[in-house]
């Protein structure tokens, strides 16, 4: 069912904007009065699978993940999902003619346009020019308070349904600085509310954690409606794990999707891990105590001495650990135990 488009206008923006300073000077514009029934939030994307809303206006979200997991595939799998007159990535939005507004603060330009024509890729646009509903900035060489002014004066002209900011920690000097993050988080909130849009933003996890880097992180976690952790496993086909770690409303269903040989995301579904073995579950945490990983071959010389077994079987076993998910092997090519079973008390930095 359609809804109404957004009713948002300039004039109508920048009139709460300029009274917001005053607004809050007076505790009666702040009464949540009974008799005047609050506009319900809009969902803009839902999942398709579980009917379960995602993302609304009036609201902001995070997509949290190391350095290059796909952080940016899954922002343009957001965009193509709230311009699809279908669904896309297990995603769909409720209604017709939004406009998406992507913003780039991280990579070359030439890497911006490389996403302005994924989106169009997958909504079967012509590549060689822009469409209206999707519109991509470049703010990697502009300073930090211009991207501010640059991104709030688009979202005024533009009017966009959905904002998605790749990435959010160049709208600070210091992700750490708890006046300066909270500064950020509270003006991402207020253009949420006043141009009635969802603006979904990008953030890096500390090192060796699940956690969303500095003060910066806190406050998203605090103000936002859904965080979603994305990790890289590694495989015969690798993929990545899209899981709610936070949500204010009922979560959606983690899923999985994958880089296609046409360099679009698409879903996945990875074969069950097999059963963990108690006893390779032991042997592994002793041959690799946290922080400790080893290549292949130091590793199964390790398997060898201790689980006193020939090359073959310490081949296997290795085999069955990393299929079971007891040992992982990162992107060089060493193996530990997995990430989530690190805390911040065992690590060496």
């Amino acid at each position: 069912m359609n809804m109404e488009p957004n009713n948002f206008t300039m004039e109508k923006g920048l009139a709460l904007l300029h009274a917001g300073d005053k607004a809050v000077t007076d505790w009666r514009n702040t009464v949540i009065d009974l008799s005047r029934p609050v506009q319900p939030l809009e969902p803009l994307l839902i999942q398709t699978s579980t009917e379960i809303p995602m993302l609304h206006r009036r609201n902001i979200s995070t997509i949290a993940a190391s350095a290059k997991v796909g952080k940016t595939f899954l922002i343009s799998a957001i965009a193509a999902a709230t311009l699809h007159k279908d669904t896309f990535l297990d995603m769909y939005c409720p209604k017709e003619n939004m406009k998406v507004l992507f913003v780039d603060t991280e990579q070359d330009s030439s890497d911006t346009q490389i996403v302005a024509q994924r989106v169009h890729t997958i909504l079967h646009w012509p590549t060689n020019e822009s469409n209206p509903s999707f519109t991509a900035l470049n703010l990697r060489e502009y300073a930090t308070a211009e991207r501010l002014s640059i991104i709030e004066a688009a979202i005024i002209d533009l009017v966009p349904d959905m904002v998605l900011i790749d990435g959010v920690v160049d709208l600070v000097d210091n992700f750490n600085d708890i006046v300066e993050s909270r500064g950020i988080i509270m003006k991402l909130a207020k253009w949420s509310s006043f141009y009635n849009c969802h603006i979904c933003v990008a953030l890096h996890v500390n090192k060796g954690t699940n956690e969303l880097r500095g003060h910066l992180g806190a406050f998203l976690k605090q103000k936002g409606e859904l965080i979603l952790l994305l990790t890289k496993v590694e495989g015969s086909t690798p993929y990545i794990e899209a899981k709610p770690i936070d949500s204010r409303h009922r979560p959606i269903d983690g899923f999985c999707f994958r880089i296609n040989v046409e360099a679009l995301p698409e879903l996945y579904a990875p074969e069950p891990k097999a059963a963990k073995s108690p006893k390779l579950d032991k042997l592994f945490s002793e041959i690799l105590p946290i922080p400790t990983s080893l290549n292949y071959s130091d590793l199964k010389k390790k398997v060898m001495e201790i689980g006193n077994v020939k090359v073959s079987m310490a081949e296997k076993r290795i085999n069955q650990a990393t299929k079971s998910g007891i040992i992982v092997r990162s992107e060089a090519g060493f193996y530990h135990l997995p990430v989530n079973e690190i805390s911040d008390e065992n690590l060496p930095f």
